[in-house]
């Protein structure tokens, strides 16, 4: 089976591409900026420096918020034909951290009480209802940026004038107090595959790694598993970074597709691209067998109500491979005598025992 890496480079992407080269027979890592998507009436075409994407078994795209929409047309023109651990609307919904919050609300996965300000004007006017202290974000931040601490209103539209500059909308959103610190948790399908605890440097609330945060191994409480197990279901990614504060009850405030592994790594003394690489190798397996059982599936439906189908004839030095569904409907096996009547264009074939 061949696997595809699609990134913008980032260390944790080469880490999954060096660790899926331990499960599949080829890997290739391609640079997301290379790829182009040509729609037409005919469908979707995916380009990698101007030739037609390889084929291959399972796509794995992980890359900056930025090229979400690029991200998002690669999995909707591949997601038929291969696996891809990403649904295309994850691209739309994970990235942007309000979206994110509507997903989880939808699916009761519990949130920080937060709101929408899509011009200065408003966020005023949300300013005035809330209970300090408070958080001020821009919904596609990443890494910590983006993000400003306010314990009173005068201080929190002090930081609205500079938000104003921006020109985008502003999420507000209630703070919970957890001595600055938060947990990291990478989901992989139904499980929580490596978590971490992060703590803030002195006289900052981000704990992110990116940001100068501190990050140790951390065993996460069942609960607060199941919470990040939801929140990646709820962004329909398998692959899935999920930050979660826990208060009195673990909430998630923020989904990442493209979690970075380095402070990982460090806390917990192992590599995170390996479960992510032995779980791409097991799913995309499955993806291929239900395909081939389709396909089985359908050419025996059409063999039960019309006893003919249309297919290549797979031929290898004079010797015939005919179709699974085939075999499985006259029950010839390769021990089976059979008469075999041909014309030109024409071939039959009969059980020797029938015809006795």
């Amino acid at each position: 089976m061949k696997a595809c890496i699609i990134s913008l480079g980032a260390k944790s992407s080469k880490d999954v591409a060096k660790e899926c080269k331990n499960y599949f027979k080829k890997v290739d890592h391609l640079n997301l900026k290379k790829i182009r998507v040509h729609v037409s009436s005919k469908g979707l075409r995916v380009f990698y420096e101007d030739k037609d994407l390889e084929d291959y078994d399972c796509v794995y795209i992980r890359g900056s918020h930025k090229y979400s929409l690029l991200k998002r047309s690669i999995t909707s023109a591949l997601m038929d034909k291969v696996y891809v651990p990403i649904s295309p609307s994850s691209f739309t919904i994970g990235n942007d951290k309000f979206l994110t919050m509507l997903h989880l609300a939808r699916k009761k996965v519990p949130i920080p009480k937060t709101y929408l300000a899509m011009n200065a004007k408003k966020a005023r006017e949300i300013l005035k209802e809330v209970n300090y202290p408070i958080i001020m974000k821009v919904p596609s931040g990443t890494q910590g940026k983006g993000i400003v601490f306010a314990d009173t209103e005068q201080s929190a539209k002090s930081v609205l004038d500079l938000f104003e500059v921006l020109k985008q909308p502003l999420i507000i959103q209630e703070f919970i107090d957890t001595s600055a610190t938060d947990v990291r948790a990478i989901v992989v399908g139904d499980k929580v595959v490596a978590s971490m605890k992060r703590i803030a440097k002195k006289g900052d609330l981000r704990a992110n790694f990116h940001m100068g945060g501190k990050c140790r191994k951390y065993e996460m409480s069942y609960e607060a598993q199941e919470v990040a197990i939801n929140a990646a279901k709820a962004v329909k990614a398998e692959i899935c970074g999920v930050d979660i504060l826990e208060g009195r009850k673990p909430m998630v405030i923020e989904t990442n597709l493209s979690p970075g592994f380095q402070g990982l790594n460090k806390a917990i003394k192992k590599n995170v691209g390996e479960p992510i690489a032995k779980y791409l190798f097991e799913k995309t397996k499955e993806f291929k067998e239900s395909g081939k059982k389709k396909d089985v599936d359908e050419i025996m439906n059409g063999l039960e109500k019309s006893h003919e189908i249309i297919t290549n004839l797979n031929i290898k030095e004079g010797v015939i491979k005919i179709p699974r569904a085939v075999a499985s409907v006259t029950k010839f096996d390769s021990d089976k005598e059979v008469v075999i009547k041909v014309e030109k264009g024409k071939l039959l074939i009969e059980d020797y025992k029938w015809l006795q």
